[in-house]
């Protein structure tokens, strides 16, 4: 992958260097995750807490297939692994490169992200 498609690393930035919060375990996701148990398939998506809730569930069966599923991990270990191995994924099948990068798609997904915030204000 060439070096344009990859994230900086900013320790400035790292939540477990700079935060005092303790950080979201796994076991939070984990029950975030199981709203989604019986629900419909596909999931019906009437705003944000729904989105939150299908990730979860994604982020939740990643972090048992990787073992980082324990009481003690916490989820920012499993965000970024789970964006590393993606950047894999779009790397070997071809996902990006070129002119889109990793870079631009993370871009335009907090561009949806803004505009998904924006819907919800006023409600």
């Amino acid at each position: 992958m060439a070096i344009s498609q990859t994230l900086p690393l900013d320790n400035e930035t790292h939540p477990a260097l700079t935060d005092t919060r303790e950080p979201v375990r796994m076991d939070v996701i984990e029950q975030i995750a199981a709203m989604a148990e019986g629900t419909e398939r596909p999931a019906l998506i009437w705003g944000n807490t729904d989105r939150a809730t299908v990730a979860a569930e994604a982020l939740w069966v990643f972090a048992r297939r990787v073992g980082l599923d324990g009481r003690g991990d916490d989820a920012f270990t499993a965000v970024q692994d789970l964006i590393a191995n993606l950047m894999h994924l779009c790397e070997q099948e071809e996902i990006t490169g070129g002119e889109v990068s990793f870079v631009s798609l993370v871009g335009m997904a907090e561009m949806h992200y803004l505009a998904e915030l924006d819907e919800n204000v006023g409600l």
